[in-house]
C-alpha cells in the first residue's frame, strides 16, 4: 500500500494528546465520610475496574479515529501494474461508435449521447498535458491529428449518426497508426461502442502489445427492431407489361410476435401494392409483392415498414431498367436461318440483324447483346479476336455448330474464350435427359417441378467436348449418357452458350421442339445488361457499361446531390465507381448525354441486427487472443473511479473517514450510555 501524500502521515502525532490526557487527569475528587466504610470496600473496588476498562476504550477509539483521520487525508491505495502511467505523458485514443445501431435508448437516453459523455469523462479523468486522437466510423481526413485536452473535448460534442459502419478490427488499426506516429510511449486505447456481433470482430484484430485497450460499453435498455434485409425478384429479367414477383426478407429483432405490419411498395414514387403482414420474435418471413411493369425505361422502386427507434433500416430502395430493344446479331448460313429468324423476329423487344460471315461489318459486334453463331465450318481468326473482346466487355454469344466443323479451327477459337472445344462426333441415338430447372434460362418456363416422362428433344449426331477444366461452366441440358447438349460459361464479364448439336435437323429435333422458344427466348433476354438492383453504401462498387465514351461526363444524381464519380476506360468498356461519396440511401440517376441507369444505395443491415457481445464473451475473446486489453464494468461507479482504479490503484480514503467516524461515534457511545 502506497500514499498518494504521505507528508500528512506527521500528523499522527496528534495521537499524543488522547495519551496525555488519559495519563494526566486533573479532577479533583471529594471525600465523603461514612460512619462504617466496610461494606463499601466490595463496590469501590468493582467501581474502580470498570472505570479503567472505559477509559481505555475512550482512548483506543480517540486513538483510532485520529489515526484513519490522518489516514484520510494522505489518501492510502494499492498500486495498480500501470500505476506509473499517470505521472508521465500519454497518448490517448478514442473510439466512439457512432453507427446506427447507437440510436437506441440506454439508461441515459441515446446510446451516442452515452458514449460522448463517457468520453469527456475518459478525457477529464487525464492531464491537460496528454495528446488525444478521436476516431469515429465516418474515417474523415485528419481524424488522426493529434489533439489537446479541449480540442479533443470540442470535436466529442460534435460527433453526430454516421451511416457507415466499420469492423472494429478496421477501427483498431486506424488507431494504431494514429497513436503510433507519436514518440510518447504511453499508449491507451478506449473503445466505446455497444460491441454489436457483427462488427466486434475481436479475433481478427492484431494487438499491439505496447497499447493498452480499455473496452467500455455502452448498452441498450430494451433491445427491439423490426427491419428489411433485403429483396430480390423471381425472373432476372424485365420487360414491358411484365407480370413481376418481388420478394421482401423481413427479421423482426425483438421479444414480441408482431402480427398485421403495414408495408407499401413504391414505384417511380406512386404506391403499387399496399400489404401487410405478420412476423414471430426473434424470426425472418418473406413475403411476395405481384406487380405489371407499365412503363419502358429505368424503375425506382422502395419499400417501407414503419419501427422504432431505430428508424434508418425501415426504407429499401432498389433500382432496375426495362430496356426499349435487344440488339442480337446472327452470323451464318443465311439460307439455314429460318428458326432464328422466326423467334427474334417476332417481338418488338429484339432488334435483330443476320449476316454471312464474309460480308459481316465486325464493329457491329460490340454493338450488340447477343451474337448467334450457326452452321459455321470454320471461325477466322479476325472474327475469334472481335468475339474475344466483345464477351471480354460483357457480351453473350451463342454458339451452334454446323455438322461438318473444322476441328482445329474451333479448338483454336473456343480455347482462346476459355472453353471446351469439339474433339469428336458420336453419332449414336440419344436424348436429352436433364433440365436444369434453376438455372435462369428456364426459371418461368415451367409451373412447378414437371411431373413424368417429358417430351425432350432427341438427338440422331452431337459432338463430344474436351474434359479440361475451363471457365466456370452450368450445365442447362445433358443427354442421356451424361453429355452435355447446351452449357453455359462465365467468361470474363460475359457469358457463353455452347451448344453440342448442330441446328440441322438431321442432327436433332431441337429447332422444332417446343423448348427451342423458350431456349433461345430467355438466352437473349438474359443477355441484356443488368446492373445490380442495390448497392450498399460503404461498400466498394463498380458497375461495367459496355460501350466507353471516354469525352463524357457521368453524373450520380437525385433531388439533392449531383456527384462526378471516378471513371477507369479500358478496352472499350467503362467502369464506373459509383460509391464515391454516397452517405444518404435513395434511389439515385447515372447518366451521361446518352445513358441514363437507377442505382439504389441502402445503409449497410449489420448495424439492424442488434446482438451484442456480452462482457464474459468479451472476456473470453480477449484472453484466446492475447489482446492487451481490460473490460471496464460501470456498473457500480463512474467512468472515472473505474479509471482511477486503473491508472493509479484502488483508492482507500473513503474507508479511512468512515472509520474516524465510526470510532468517534464509539467514543460518544462510551462517555454517554455507560455512566
Amino acid at each position: 500500500m502506497k500514499f498518494a501524500y504521505p507528508e500528512f502521515l506527521y500528523a499522527l502525532f496528534a495521537i499524543a494528546i488522547p495519551i496525555i490526557i488519559h495519563l494526566f487527569n486533573f479532577r479533583k475528587f471529594k471525600k465523603i465520610y461514612f460512619s462504617n466504610v466496610e461494606f463499601l470496600k466490595e463496590v469501590q473496588q468493582e467501581t474502580q475496574a470498570k472505570s479503567k476498562l472505559k477509559h481505555l476504550l475512550i482512548l483506543l477509539s480517540r486513538i483510532l479515529a485520529i489515526a484513519f483521520l490522518v489516514f484520510a487525508f494522505a489518501q492510502p491505495f494499492v498500486p495498480s501494474s500501470d500505476s506509473d502511467v499517470a505521472n508521465q505523458n500519454n497518448i490517448v485514443g478514442l473510439y466512439i461508435d457512432n453507427s446506427f445501431s447507437m440510436e437506441s435508448v440506454g439508461e441515459n437516453g441515446s446510446l451516442l449521447n452515452e458514449a460522448k459523455t463517457k468520453a469527456i469523462e475518459v478525457v477529464n479523468s487525464y492531464r491537460a498535458t496528454d495528446k488525444f486522437v478521436l476516431i469515429t466510423n465516418n474515417f474523415n481526413a485528419g481524424d488522426q491529428r493529434l489533439l489537446s485536452n479541449e480540442e479533443a473535448i470540442d470535436k466529442i460534442e460534435e460527433v453526430a449518426i454516421s451511416s457507415n459502419s466499420r469492423a472494429l478490427s478496421t477501427i483498431y488499426s486506424r488507431n494504431r497508426d494514429a497513436i503510433n506516429s507519436s514518440e510518447i510511449n504511453n499508449k491507451s486505447f478506449y473503445l466505446l461502442s455497444d460491441f454489436q456481433k457483427s462488427t466486434a470482430d475481436f479475433g481478427n484484430i492484431k494487438a499491439d502489445t505496447l497499447i493498452s485497450s480499455y473496452i467500455i460499453p455502452i448498452k441498450a435498455s430494451e433491445i427491439s427492431n423490426l427491419y428489411i434485409d433485403s429483396c430480390w425478384f423471381n425472373s432476372p429479367t424485365h420487360l414491358l407489361n411484365q407480370n413481376e414477383a418481388l420478394n421482401i426478407r423481413i427479421k423482426n429483432n425483438s421479444e414480441n410476435d408482431l402480427e398485421n405490419i403495414p408495408i407499401k411498395l413504391y414505384i417511380n414514387n406512386q404506391n403499387i401494392v399496399p400489404a401487410s403482414f405478420s412476423v414471430a420474435a426473434n424470426d425472418e418471413t418473406i413475403i411476395t409483392l405481384n406487380y405489371r411493369n407499365k412503363t419502358n425505361g429505368v424503375q425506382q422502386g422502395r419499400v417501407e415498414l414503419r419501427d422504432n427507434p431505430v428508424v434508418t433500416d425501415d426504407i429499401f430502395y432498389f433500382s432496375y431498367s426495362i430496356s426499349d430493344n435487344i440488339n442480337i446479331l446472327g452470323i451464318g448460313n443465311i439460307e439455314n436461318e429460318v428458326a432464328l429468324n422466326s423467334i427474334f423476329t417476332t417481338d418488338s423487344v429484339f432488334n435483330y440483324s443476320n449476316y454471312n460471315v464474309t460480308q459481316l461489318d465486325y464493329s457491329l459486334i460490340k454493338k450488340s447483346n447477343l451474337v448467334v453463331m450457326y452452321n459455321l465450318n470454320e471461325v477466322n481468326s479476325g472474327l475469334s479476336n472481335a468475339l474475344k473482346q466483345f464477351v471480354d466487355n460483357g457480351g453473350s454469344i451463342l454458339i451452334f455448330p454446323s455438322k461438318q466443323v473444322n476441328y482445329d479451327s474451333y479448338r483454336e477459337f473456343l480455347s482462346l474464350l476459355s472453353v471446351n472445344y469439339y474433339t469428336a462426333t458420336d453419332t449414336a441415338s440419344n436424348k436429352v435427359r436433364e433440365i436444369n430447372l434453376k438455372h435462369p434460362v428456364y426459371a418461368n418456363v415451367f409451373e412447378g417441378k414437371p411431373k413424368g416422362n417429358l417430351n425432350l428433344p432427341v438427338v440422331s449426331s452431337h459432338y463430344l467436348i474436351s474434359k479440361g477444366t475451363t471457365a466456370f461452366k452450368n450445365s442447362i441440358l445433358t443427354l442421356k449418357d451424361g453429355n452435355p447438349f447446351l452449357t453455359e460459361y462465365k467468361v470474363a464479364k460475359g457469358s457463353i452458350y455452347l451448344s453440342t448439336v448442330s441446328l440441322d435437323k438431321e442432327s436433332s429435333n431441337f429447332s422444332n421442339h417446343a423448348l427451342f422458344v423458350p431456349t433461345l427466348y430467355n438466352i437473349a433476354l438474359l443477355s441484356q445488361k443488368n446492373y445490380p438492383l442495390f448497392h450498399t453504401i460503404g461498400s466498394n462498387s463498380t458497375i461495367d457499361l459496355n460501350r466507353g465514351e471516354k469525352d463524357n461526363v457521368y453524373h450520380i444524381k437525385n433531388n439533392t446531390i449531383d456527384i462526378i464519380p471516378r471513371v477507369r476506360n479500358a478496352n472499350n468498356s467503362t467502369t464506373v465507381f459509383v460509391n464515391a461519396d454516397i452517405e444518404t440511401a435513395d434511389n439515385y440517376l447515372l447518366e451521361n448525354d446518352k445513358t441514363q441507369i437507377g442505382l439504389a444505395y441502402n445503409y449497410n443491415r449489420s448495424e439492424s441486427e442488434l446482438t451484442y457481445l456480452s462482457s464474459t464473451e468479451i472476456d473470453e475473446i480477449i484472453n484466446s487472443n492475447a489482446i492487451n486489453a481490460q473490460y471496464i464494468d460501470l456498473a457500480n461507479g463512474t467512468i472515472q473511479s473505474a479509471l482511477s482504479d486503473l491508472n493509479i490503484g484502488k483508492k482507500y480514503w473513503k474507508y479511512c473517514i468512515i472509520l474516524a467516524l465510526l470510532f468517534l461515534a464509539v467514543e460518544i457511545i462510551l462517555i454517554k450510555l455507560f455512566k
